[in-house]
């Protein structure tokens, strides 16, 4: 198994082969959200939406491992939140919401099988794996209500490049609100492009009714991205990507994105 990150191509920033992903289970419309009044989730449909972001990952040549929907955990979905993968390591978060602290052993099993050296982050840590942005040098973690400083610091001893803590302004995670797009580019809401750690970067900004659209899943000069934001795609294309555009509407229900649903390495 490969993860490569490659700094000076121009074609690629990081090198994916394999994906672990999780359906939905029955418990899904109970999972959490910064909705005050949560929209109704349609549960056969965020599966067919599940099923068709599968099958794209699978087109674009990933290899994929569906793993058994759990219903212990309505978010349990969102699997990119329990672990990352940096500098030949598997580094295991501590989710920072109560209902999900479980998720990462209940995935034990998967998490052992991509044979890299495993460390886990440990309490009073939290960080959730959407609060972090990878760069061909640099990590940069969210500062959230998820993620806090003490997560920072750990990672700060686990990892040999810099880690760079970014006080979120709004938002769920930092990968809500921004992605990393290869050669120091970002997409980015205009609320996170004021950043003061996010300013140095060739910055593509959204506009306020295309923030969703600031989550994207970038392979090489491919990206996965919702569909309906015209805007969002426009500059995309324009930065020379090719776009698959996907129906995510019952996960932007429960503040999940593309890059939520599986986790690459």
């Amino acid at each position: 198994m490969t993860w490569l990150i490659c700094i000076t191509s121009q074609q690629t920033f990081m090198n994916y082969t394999n994906a672990f992903v999780k359906p939905p289970a029955e418990t899904y419309a109970s999972a959490l959200t910064m909705e005050a009044d949560p929209r109704p989730v349609d549960l056969a449909l965020a599966r067919q939406q599940h099923f068709a972001y599968v099958t794209q990952l699978r087109q674009l040549g990933l290899s994929v491992t569906e793993l058994a929907p759990d219903p212990r955990f309505p978010d349990s979905c969102f699997v990119q939140d329990v672990a990352f993968v940096c500098d030949g390591q598997l580094i295991v978060t501590r989710p920072g919401a109560d209902s999900r602290r479980g998720e990462p052993e209940a995935m034990m099993d998967a998490l052992t099988s991509i044979s890299l050296p495993m460390q886990t982050i440990f309490a009073p840590a939290t960080l959730d794996g959407g609060d972090v942005m990878l760069t061909e040098d640099k990590v940069y973690v969210g500062l959230s209500e998820r993620t806090n400083a003490q997560a920072v610091e750990q990672l700060r001893g686990m990892l040999k490049r810099e880690v760079i803590a970014v006080p979120l302004p709004a938002g769920l995670h930092l990968l809500s609100s921004c992605t990393y797009l290869g050669d120091e580019r970002i997409l980015v809401t205009p609320e996170c492009s004021e950043v003061q750690e996010l300013v140095g970067f060739e910055q593509f900004v959204l506009p306020p009714q295309e923030a969703y659209a600031a989550n994207v899943l970038v392979l090489g000069k491919d990206v996965v991205m919702p569909a309906g934001f015209l805007l969002a795609a426009s500059q995309l294309e324009d930065a020379g990507f090719t776009l698959h555009l996907l129906d995510m509407s019952e996960f932007e229900k429960r503040d999940g994105g593309v890059t939520c649903l599986s986790l690459l390495y």
